[in-house]
């Protein structure tokens, strides 16, 4: 059986920080939250739920549960691989973030250049 942090009052140390199982499975919904209120408003919820569950490698009705808050436990591993995707997603997002701006700053630039 694989090892899961359930919402049993069970203590563990993640990365050196005390941390119980109700705030991973907290910590875990609201991940998948935050990723499905991200896309909601490109089409939808019920769009922004199978683009989430996509991206983290989840199923549908496993994000709707982290939605509603009806996610009773988390195992170990599902927990690490949907914070690790998160991340790399939210790096994603950054550096197309950057190329935005580098590109509105170019923009910017030449039409001050052209009324000079």
């Amino acid at each position: 059986m694989a090892w899961s942090i359930s919402s049993k009052r069970v203590e563990h140390f993640v990365q050196g920080a005390r941390m119980t199982a109700e705030i991973a499975v907290n910590e875990f919904a609201d991940i998948v939250t935050e990723a499905v209120r991200a896309r909601k408003s490109a089409g939808g919820l019920k769009a922004a739920i199978h683009d989430t569950a996509r991206l983290l490698g989840l199923t549908e009705r496993r994000v709707r549960a982290c939605i509603y808050r009806e996610i009773r436990s988390v195992t170990a591993g599902e927990w690490l691989r949907v914070r690790a995707r998160f991340a790399a997603h939210l790096e994603a997002e950054q550096r197309r973030h950057i190329a935005e701006a580098e590109l509105l700053s170019a923009r910017l630039d030449a039409l001050k250049k052209e009324a000079a």
